[in-house]
């Protein structure tokens, strides 16, 4: 699992996270391995870490092995024990991965004695304070006793209409950003960190003509040519096969956001909320 883990996250860090242990323990596990076999399977330098070519043979057996198991598993509860009671989840006024809503759903469709409140809202809730049972939120969390796990991750791209390319030019590099008006979403869109390849820029976002609160309300903006967007691609994807959106700096790509799901750590292996997590995490993987 361990291995798995590195080879889906490329790090050790990021394994660790998903597997909810330290760094350390995942290093251990992957060097156990190496050394029982006899074989590099990880690369390590300091910048980036890859799998060697009988590492990626283990990694495309172990996943599939593991995947199959983890179903297996679900079977065998979802037989042997019968859901019952509330939760109330508090989760983003859009939700980027659809995904996550469908396993949601599979949910609550397994489990008809399981009744679901989902509140919808881009504000951070209290989740003690505001009575919920979970919470699924993007980015990175502020340090607490809670309980989180990665369910997914979210890709976003830069885009703007044909019509405001026209106007403002398309950007040839990433500085040329700061000079064309954003459709900017609070104090997180005041700049941007875009990456190609090995290479970094952060961009202050200096023009803005329009503010919003809402993503859906960033897309509108968008489509209405009032300013470039920072929009989950999942939005996107339309408009740009139809021709509607044109993305900006294609060859560049901002950091990957990662979903979390975050519950109380009171909480024990079998209870409703961990349950849950289980579920919609496994769909997932």
């Amino acid at each position: 699992m361990a291995f798995v883990a590195v080879g889906k996250t490329g790090a050790f860090v990021r394994a660790a996270e998903q597997l909810g242990v330290s760094p350390s323990v995942i290093s251990h596990h992957v060097a156990r391995l190496e050394e029982q076999l006899g074989e590099t399977l990880v690369h390590r330098t300091t910048r980036k870490l890859t799998l060697s070519e009988n590492g990626k043979r283990l990694f495309d057996a172990a996943q599939a092995g593991l995947s199959q198991i983890e179903i297996a598993l679900e079977e065998a509860r979802s037989d042997t024990e019968e859901l019952a009671g509330a939760l109330r989840i508090a989760l983003p006024a859009f939700v980027p991965d659809p995904s996550i809503e469908t396993r949601i759903m599979e949910f609550a469709k397994r489990y008809q004695n399981v009744a679901l409140t989902l509140d919808y809202s881009d504000e951070v809730v209290d989740l003690v304070g505001g009575g919920y049972d979970l919470s699924i939120r993007l980015g990175s969390l502020a340090s607490s006793s809670l309980i989180r796990r990665r369910i997914g991750d979210v890709v976003h791209r830069l885009v703007a209409t044909p019509e405001f390319l026209l106007k403002h030019g398309a950007p040839a590099r990433p500085e040329e950003l700061s000079k064309l008006p954003a459709v900017a979403m609070g104090p997180a869109n005041d700049y941007l960190e875009l990456t190609n390849g090995t290479q970094t820029e952060l961009v202050n976002l200096e023009t803005s003509r329009i503010k919003v609160q809402n993503i859906l309300g960033a897309l509108t903006a968008t489509q209405a040519g009032l300013g470039f967007g920072n929009l989950p691609e999942s939005l996107v994807l339309e408009g740009l096969a139809e021709g509607r959106l044109v993305q900006l700096l294609p060859d560049w790509s901002l950091p990957r956001l990662t979903v979390q799901a975050v519950w109380s750590g009171t909480s024990h292996r079998r209870d409703l909320a961990h349950h849950f997590v289980e579920w919609v995490a496994i769909k997932g993987s």
